[in-house]
């Protein structure tokens, strides 16, 4: 079976994936460290990065709603990159808490629009008909995110903390070239094509859905942040901390792999966003209990479920219950409920490492919970038909249609 969709869709829309999420796989676990050797302490480092995250609370929405109006969406995205490689730039004379952090709020407000416009620009495909399958183009986003782990550790451990700026903005340098060759959403599931120009409102379920997924999604707002810097001080290398975060992409890599093209139909996503949940408590339960590196090792591959579960499933939620219009705004919606969730988690997170050290993993475990208990809610107020047809079935097509319609095309 080929490694990339066949055809010109497929591969242009898993390179950009795959770009999007190089400048990640570096941020994520290596920008905490590069904030440390400016000399920032806990507080101050969860502070810096608690400011990007409010501002993609208030940019996400607008950014991505300029979507669901005539501006190419395609277009977009390669502007949102390269305005935020040119800001990456602008770290490496910066300096205290406040320049850094205004940087870096500029930056997630380019920053805040990108997965959501790659995920409207791949869905748009499916919803018409492209012989493609959602979770095997994705993917490629997961593998480039493991690539830039094992790549980032190799050059701190190389060239020092310093050199992970530029290695930002080159990656969402190469991002906006991407978005620039992706394909624009066919002129008939164009938002901007909609016959109903009035927007229609989200229901009652789909908004508790919506912050169940944002408090499941928020409980990596410690590992984020100060796994990294506490895997250190446990002693692990730099190395070892890049093949710990790759290792967490590669379960991540799988279930796009195998599960993407068979998600359960429209509302049916709930019990994958459960399983995320479920598989929170239990990984960042152990993380507090600092099990040594052959336990982390294991507790890693759980990421598969935290992340990957509950991205497949909010997806096959969101495309089950957002109104057409409006998936764009959804999108960014949840985006933003994400980010408020995780800035309020990340500020916590560094007070409780401050004080408590690794106890504050811990502290993930009661939001998960949390994100259970609204998602139970969430299913008890869907309409009477929504849950098993109708919508449903519609969003079963819609995420299935590469593999329902050419099956031998193999991986994409």
């Amino acid at each position: 079976m080929a490694l990339l969709p066949q055809g010109g869709i497929g591969p242009r829309l898993s390179l950009m994936h795959a770009l999007n999420f190089l400048g990640v796989g570096i941020y994520m676990p290596f920008f905490p460290i590069w904030l440390a050797s400016r000399g920032l302490g806990d507080v101050a480092i969860s502070v810096v990065l608690t400011i990007p995250i409010l501002m993609r609370v208030v940019a996400t929405s607008w950014v991505t709603g300029l979507a669901d109006s005539r501006l190419s969406p395609a277009l977009l995205l390669a502007a949102l990159n390269g305005l935020a490689a040119l800001l990456y730039l602008a770290l490496l004379p910066a300096y205290g808490i406040w320049l850094i952090g205004l940087t870096m709020a500029l930056n997630a407000a380019a920053i805040s629009g990108v997965v959501p416009l790659a995920d409207v620009l791949t869905t748009a495909q499916i919803k018409a008909g492209a012989a493609i399958d959602y979770g095997r183009v994705r993917l490629w986003g997961s593998v480039s995110f493991f690539a830039a782990n094992l790549l980032g550790g190799y050059l701190i451990a190389r060239l020092g903390a310093g050199i992970i700026p530029l290695a930002l903005a080159a990656s969402t340098g190469l991002a906006a070239l991407a978005a620039l060759a992706a394909p624009a959403p066919p002129a008939h599931v164009r938002p901007a094509q909609q016959a109903n120009p009035v927007p229609v409102g989200f229901s009652p379920a789909f908004r508790l859905a919506l912050v169940a997924i944002a408090c499941v999604n928020a409980t990596h707002a410690a590992l984020y942040a100060f796994g990294s810097l506490h895997w250190r001080s446990l002693g692990f290398s730099d190395t070892a901390i890049g093949g710990l975060w790759a290792v967490s992409v590669v379960a991540e890599v799988a279930l796009f792999l195998f599960a993407g093209g068979i998600v359960a139909r429209g509302t049916a996503g709930f019990a994958w966003i459960a399983a995320g949940a479920v598989a929170a408590i239990i990984r960042f339960g152990a993380m507090a209990l600092d099990p040594g590196l052959g336990v982390t090792l294991l507790l890693q591959l759980l990421h598969g479920l935290t992340f990957g579960c509950a991205h497949l499933g909010a997806l096959a939620v969101l495309s089950a219950l957002a109104p057409e219009g409006r998936r764009a705004a959804a999108q960014g919606g949840l985006v933003a409920l994400s980010a408020l969730a995780s800035a309020a988690m990340t500020i916590l997170s560094g007070y409780l490492y401050q004080r408590h050290g690794s106890l504050a993993f811990l502290a993930m475990v009661p939001l998960a919970l949390v994100g259970l208990l609204l998602l139970l809610l969430a299913k008890r107020n869907l309409p009477g038909d929504t849950g098993s047809r109708g919508t449903t079935r519609s969003t079963g097509r819609a995420l299935r249609a590469g593999r329902e319609t050419a099956p031998a095309k193999g991986l994409t």
